[in-house]
């Protein structure tokens, strides 16, 4: 009987990949080509490094997917090998120092003058439009430092659970909670001013989910 490889699920269509069949990977290909390829360029801000990182991420794929346990998430183990892929390649070219020491730390004071909304579970991010964000959302989340960044882009982008940020980070969910926070922080006082021009409602991203 033929398989629907559309309907498998993606360990399933790992299992496949690695006894051979090729359109198990086509499949895989198809499904997470687009989602690693959005991560890894607004984590990075390059077009060029993320193709190089998605291109790097099924190749290691191809070459290590025996590794994949199947008891965490398949997108929590792919965007681990997209994120390091990401920092090794920034570090090549020198574009920062550390994640940790990128600017700010976990003690670093937090600006004056917020809006009440900072600390609200979907915060200043709540009216970030689903199909794409606007350019000075693009441009707010971008200007984050990148430890802050990413686990923006894993948990409201990617819309993994905080369980899955922080597999996927290699830290514990209270440093990501922690993290989330001050990112809602400094994106509010970066669009505190900022008013969209079209007067279409937005939709309205669900909120980061605390648990698998």
């Amino acid at each position: 009987m033929k398989i629907q490889l559309d309907q498998t699920s993606d360990a399933e269509l790992l299992r496949l990949m690695l006894a051979g069949k090729r359109a198990a990977f086509a499949q895989l290909y198809q499904r997470w080509q687009a989602p690693v390829y959005r991560f890894a360029l607004r984590l990075s801000g390059s077009v060029e490094l993320a193709e190089d990182v998605t291109q790097d991420v099924f190749l290691t794929l191809m070459r290590d997917g025996a590794q994949y346990s199947g008891s965490g998430s398949f997108a929590a183990y792919l965007l681990t090998i997209a994120r390091h892929s990401v920092l090794r390649r920034l570090q090549r070219e020198r574009r920062f120092v550390t994640l940790e020491t990128n600017g700010e730390s976990e003690d670093t004071p937090l600006p004056d003058g917020l809006p009440d909304d900072a600390v609200d579970e979907a915060g200043p991010l709540a009216n970030l439009t689903r199909s794409e964000m606007t350019e000075a959302v693009r441009q707010a989340v971008q200007g984050l430092p990148l430890h802050y960044r990413e686990v923006v882009l894993l948990c409201h982008m990617q819309e993994l659970s905080y369980t899955e940020a922080a597999e996927v980070i290699g830290c514990e969910i209270g440093t990501v909670c922690s993290r989330l926070y001050r990112a809602r922080v400094l994106l509010a006082k970066s669009l505190a001013g900022w008013k969209p021009e079209a007067a279409a409602a937005p939709i309205k991203l669900k909120p980061a989910r605390y648990a698998i």
